[in-house]
């Protein structure tokens, strides 16, 4: 359920440009509960819509409502589509945990599921990821949680040892003064990205093997409005198995069969409709 953009501004036109962009939040006031309003009753509804040429399943257009489901003077926890779960990629991630404030910072805590077409059943578990940080320069990096952990999976019906190397990674790209998203413009702006790159070795008859070589499998680029929420996110997720299972598949008669030999599907988020209390 993973993008960099590049925005080019030219100093002739950056007097009318519609995006103005410095290293900080300019307003003192603004503060980071300003961009996670928790006021019980806020619901925001997103049209998510997935594309992916490699697994027909994750072509689909939806829509992904989220709304507050308990709230603190510092946390808060987001539900979305009648406890069903969320669509889009960036929702996922926000729906299915604690969100937290400081003053300058947004933190995540929680449990987040590998989006990956491999049997793995763990979860990595997560503390203190910020997504937002006022304070930051622009291309600082706010988090880099790293871990790994073991378990057994099914790759064509033989039983794997595998073990999982991670890293879930956070930055601040840009805060705009104003900036047109999803064809509307907005003040104070915050732009973020998350990227979460893993690797995978098994072990068959005794002899370590690559599954996954390192890669980023999920990156999203994200895009926060203040005294709203998130405006917009473009993931881009997937994955590549490495040559030496590909291999060792094609050798044993597999291929072709129910694990592709790489993925990759691209999802958008678009802000359509909010409340805030």
């Amino acid at each position: 359920m993973k993008l960099s953009h590049l925005f080019i501004i030219s100093f002739i036109f950056i007097s009318c440009s519609n995006d103005d962009n410095g290293n900080e939040a300019n307003d003192p006031a603004l503060i980071a509960s300003d961009f996670s309003p928790n006021t019980q009753g806020n619901y925001w509804e997103y049209s998510a819509n997935s594309t992916s040429v490699d697994l027909p399943d994750m072509n689909f257009s939806s829509v992904d409502s989220l709304y507050i489901t308990s709230t603190s003077s510092t946390s808060y926890t987001l539900n979305a589509n009648n406890g069903m779960g969320a669509n889009g990629s960036m929702n996922s991630i926000i729906t299915s945990g604690e969100l937290s404030t400081t003053n300058s910072s947004l933190l995540y805590n929680g449990a987040l599921d590998l989006p990956i077409d491999l049997d793995i059943d763990q979860s990595l578990e997560i503390t203190d990821l910020v997504l937002l940080d006022l304070n930051a320069e622009n291309g600082a990096i706010l988090s880099s949680i790293d871990g790994m952990f073991s378990e057994d999976i099914n790759i064509q019906g033989t039983v794997i040892p595998i073990s999982v190397n991670y890293e879930l990674f956070t930055s601040k790209e840009n805060f705009y003064d104003s900036k047109v998203v999803n064809g509307t413009s907005y003040s104070n702006v915050y732009e973020g990205s998350l990227g979460l790159n893993l690797s995978v070795t098994g072990t068959i008859t005794f002899f370590d093997i690559d599954i996954l070589e390192s890669q980023d499998i999920l990156l999203i680029n994200y895009y926060y409005g203040a005294n709203i929420g998130l405006l917009r996110a473009e993931s881009d997720q997937g994955f590549e198995l490495a040559p030496q299972i590909i291999a060792l598949i094609e050798q044993t008669g597999g291929g072709g069969g129910e694990l592709p030999f790489s993925a990759n599907v691209n999802g958008i988020e678009e802000l359509i409709n909010y409340l805030i209390n």
